[in-house]
């Protein structure tokens, strides 16, 4: 359905390729740091593993968080202005009234201090999308945006998604990347170049259900995600379902072929 997405305050756009998740509120609705830090200091927060490791004063709206031995800022907390956020592009778990029409303030939370360098590496990310998670359960949350993919995804659905991949389940392929069908009925990933270096394309098949095309996506992504990124080419599967992934020798993409039947 139609939608309108603003942000209030900023009213500039933040950078897609950045490393921050941005959690978004209605607008008087964001939290302070001494909010959070109320948040992460009551034991009503079961599962909040981090702790305030910085908090200058309360006007400049951030703190950092220390969580699994690495550190992290929420900027944008009130009363300081709002973070920016980026326009999202596809949106994930909200219902068709999705909640998205209206105006919006965005706290950024990413990597800071020493590792901000090391931003997409994989204990990094996920630490950070755990602790994400957990703030997106315990606050006001009306959704969370991630930026490489362009997404909006529903607080709940992002929370859920997010925590079954730490427990070892499928990487969030409809979240925390985006899977984009061509006219020919190919899907090309956007985001997974942030986790992986790469993104990827699965050529389409004549006939195929669209859906089916888009859960053999999903299967690739989530193994690039474990694999990490890939010089050589190689097989997923055996027999006639099998998939063939070669990188590309222009640009940052892997294509994804079948198995002749």
């Amino acid at each position: 359905m139609p939608h309108t997405f603003q942000q209030s305050g900023a009213g500039q756009l933040a950078d897609a390729a950045g490393a921050g998740l941005s959690l978004l509120f209605q607008a008087g609705t964001r939290p302070g740091a001494q909010d959070v830090a109320r948040l992460i200091e009551s034991s009503h927060a079961a599962g909040l593993l981090a702790r305030v490791s910085h908090m200058p004063e309360p006007e400049e709206g951030w703190l950092e968080l220390l969580a699994s031995g690495l550190t992290f800022d929420m900027r944008g907390l009130a009363p300081a202005r709002p973070a920016p956020v980026t326009a999202p592009g596809y949106k994930f778990g909200f219902e068709d009234k999705d909640g998205t029409d209206g105006v919006f303030e965005a706290v950024e939370l990413l990597p800071s201090g020493h590792i901000a360098a090391g931003g997409r590496l994989q204990p990094v990310l996920r630490t950070m999308m755990g602790l994400a998670a957990d703030l997106a359960l315990n606050l006001p949350v009306a959704g969370v945006a991630w930026g490489p993919a362009q997404t909006l995804m529903e607080p709940r659905y992002f929370s859920r998604m997010v925590l079954s991949w730490l427990s070892g389940g499928a990487f969030p392929a409809l979240g925390l990347t985006a899977l984009v069908r061509g006219t020919d009925g190919s899907i090309a990933s956007q985001g997974l170049a942030h986790f992986t270096g790469q993104e990827m394309q699965i050529e389409g098949r004549a006939g195929e259900n669209p859906a089916d095309t888009v859960k053999l996506a999903i299967r690739v992504v989530d193994h690039l995600v474990r694999q990490g990124r890939i010089a050589e080419p190689l097989r997923i599967g055996t027999g006639p379902g099998a998939l063939l992934l070669e990188p590309s020798q222009v640009g940052k993409l892997v294509l994804v072929w079948r198995e002749a039947l």
